[in-house]
């Protein structure tokens, strides 16, 4: 539950970016890569916090019957699942909010952001053409770049998600638990055979069961 709220406060800044963010103080490349790699971000760092929860779990529910490598696997599964259910709820609300409650902000942030991130953008990539025009490069290697950014586009990107998205945010909570609990399940399939390898005198933890 600890890495499922820190996962959760995670969510919460990267989707609400836009109230602790002022673009006209804040460094262009910095909104770029709000822009582009937000989301990427913030998936690696839930993945990263579903694994360590998976790594600090520890059986207390021993059954004889099962073995500890079983519990394991299965603690394991559900404590990405809690990360992914956590960081779900939370996506889900904060998409409800910015639909409703935060759409005039986030239109506000898109009109200020989007020309200087289109500026940036497009500078670097007047930069990569100078540099290989002054290399001597062929004029379809020199051309060969991503298209110019368009304002127009790059504020709709920045803008409030329409109501419809709810189901999109739906689907990627199913998705994002599958994902997470597969991890967390893998890391304690992992810890599993570790402890197996260690033979059959060592209990949970890999401590000796006999002093």
């Amino acid at each position: 539950m600890f890495y499922g709220v820190l996962a959760g406060v995670v969510a919460l800044v990267a989707e609400l970016y836009f109230l602790l963010l002022d673009p006209a103080s804040t460094a262009d490349w910095v909104l770029a890569v709000i822009g582009s790699y937000r989301t990427r971000l913030s998936l690696a760092a839930f993945l990263f916090l579903a694994i360590l929860a998976a790594l600090r779990m520890r059986p207390t529910r021993l059954d004889p019957e099962t073995s500890y490598a079983s519990l394991l696997l299965r603690d394991g599964a559900l404590a990405g699942t809690l990360v992914a259910f956590v960081v779900g709820t939370v996506l889900l609300l904060t998409t409800l909010l910015q639909a409703t409650v935060f759409a005039d902000d986030m239109r506000a942030y898109a009109s200020e952001a989007a020309p200087k991130v289109v500026g940036y953008v497009n500078g670097v990539r007047e930069e990569i053409q100078d540099r290989r025009r002054e290399e001597g490069q062929s004029p379809e290697k020199v051309n060969d770049v991503p298209p110019p950014a368009n304002v127009s586009e790059v504020e709709e990107s920045f803008g409030p998600p329409a109501p419809r998205d709810l189901g999109r945010s739906v689907a990627n909570f199913v998705l994002r638990a599958i994902l997470l609990g597969t991890a967390g399940g893998i890391v304690g399939l992992l810890r599993g055979r570790r402890k197996a390898g260690l033979g059959p005198g060592t209990g949970p933890g890999g401590a000796p069961e006999n002093g």
